[in-house]
């Protein structure tokens, strides 16, 4: 049974004209009973039009996501809006089983399910693990497979009534280095249901590199900043930043010692083993499920840490610079 609404499907994408073309024509062949039409919007000085889309180029000036998905939505005229990344392989059944959950009318968005792509290495498998993008393979496993009500919705894989992006004014253009999905899904999910469909798969690429995890997760500490800021959503305070904030952990544990007259020398390699301790009992069990490879488990500490350290980084940038 599918629902009897017009489909929009919203592709952003910058630098990557290879994987643009590939996942259009991957959408062009894929089977679905859905009436859909795709929507690109590309950053690029050198707009080549692609046959079979609306195809939106605007110029190279760093404007950030909202602006690029403020535009998509623009000229799109779905009353369904589907977002996908250009980076992204779908599966089979993706659509039909990303818009199943919207024939229950109090419905208002979906987000499917992300793994790694086929030769993905232990660094991409420990990412997926800890959860990113998208939840990565752990929220799949921890779903159950089942569908989950959430308020977490990225725009890598996901879709809302176009009503409810109307009704919350689209995506913040004030947050140019992102978090402007998660402040919107956070407003959307207050005027409906929203869930988690995890098999309608999409698999991501990862950054497989720490270089590249450092760069993603400073942008994502920089984002977190932003969206503290834009005060559009009560959960997002000084407080939780504190709360995620491994600088601060540190910081306190600190202040304990010296109060106690505990010699630091002894406590950092301590904490830093519990640190170990407690990523290893926290992710043991999804990667025993993966699939991954045992390597990924050894080193999943590591990319934490790397990821934890880089995002304190981007929220000093962002309290810095803005």
């Amino acid at each position: 049974m599918y629902i009897n609404q017009k489909v929009s499907i919203l592709i952003c994408s910058r630098d990557r004209r290879f994987d643009l073309e590939t996942i259009v024509n991957d959408l062009k062949s894929m089977g679905t009973g859905y009436t859909f039409d795709i929507v690109v919007v590309e950053e690029t000085n050198d707009p080549l039009p692609i046959e079979g889309v609306h195809y939106f180029p605007h110029p190279v000036k760093n404007f950030g996501f909202p602006y690029a998905r403020n535009l998509s939505v623009a000229k799109s005229t779905g009353e369904i809006l589907v977002f996908v990344d250009d980076d992204c392989q779908i599966s089979n059944e993706w659509l039909n089983n990303l818009l199943r959950p919207f024939q229950d009318k109090s419905v208002v968005g979906v987000q499917g399910g992300v793994v790694v792509p086929e030769g993905t290495n232990a660094v991409g498998w420990a990412e997926s693990i800890l959860g990113f993008p998208g939840g990565g393979i752990k929220r799949i496993i921890e779903s159950g497979r089942k569908l989950r009500q959430t308020v977490e919705i990225s725009t890598l894989n996901c879709a809302y009534r176009r009503w409810v992006v109307d009704a919350v004014g689209g995506f913040d253009g004030r947050l140019k280095w992102g978090g402007e999905d998660y402040l919107l899904a956070k407003k959307a999910c207050q005027h409906g249901k929203c869930l988690f469909v995890p098999d309608a798969v999409v698999a991501h690429r990862v950054r497989g590199k720490l270089a590249g995890i450092w760069q993603w997760f400073v942008r994502r500490g920089r984002a977190e900043i932003g969206v503290v800021r834009s005060r559009e959503y009560e959960g997002a305070g000084w407080i939780a930043i504190l709360r995620n904030s491994l600088m601060f952990k540190f910081f306190l544990i600190s202040v304990f010692c010296l109060f106690l007259s505990i010699d630091l020398i002894y406590i950092i390699p301590t904490a830093f083993f519990f640190y170990l301790v407690m990523q290893y009992y926290r992710n043991f069990s999804v990667w025993r499920i993966s699939g991954a490879p045992l390597k990924t488990l050894l080193i999943i500490p590591f990319i934490k840490l790397t990821m934890d350290v880089a995002a304190d980084s981007g929220r000093i940038k962002g309290i810095l610079r803005g």
